[in-house]
């Protein structure tokens, strides 16, 4: 499978939404995190110590140490050590020592 890995904003957001394979995110921090609004193909998946927003129908799978807060009717699969927020109707499931706060 084809991926494509962002370490930006700006590289996350030309990404085509029809892109056939993973978009992964290796940038953000808590106080200006990777912000995913769409929905791709197949889930975004931020690695690494990542923070990431999760807005609209979007839909992440976290991993390692990465952080992710969700809103609207987003989903995130969490792994490893990742933390995620849960808002509105998003969904979370939670896998390994991740954590959430819903």
């Amino acid at each position: 499978m084809k991926e494509i890995i962002c370490t930006s904003q700006a590289e996350l957001d030309a990404v085509a939404v029809d892109f056939d394979g993973r978009v992964i995110i290796k940038f953000g921090a808590p106080y200006n995190r990777a912000v995913v609004n769409r929905r791709f193909k197949y889930p975004v998946e931020a690695r690494g110590n990542s923070s990431v927003v999760a807005r609209d129908n979007s839909s992440v799978v976290a991993r390692d140490n990465s952080s992710v807060v969700a809103w609207d009717n987003s989903s995130v699969v969490a792994w490893d050590n990742s933390s995620v927020e849960a808002w509105d109707n998003s969904s979370v499931v939670a896998r390994d020592n991740s954590s959430v706060e819903a």
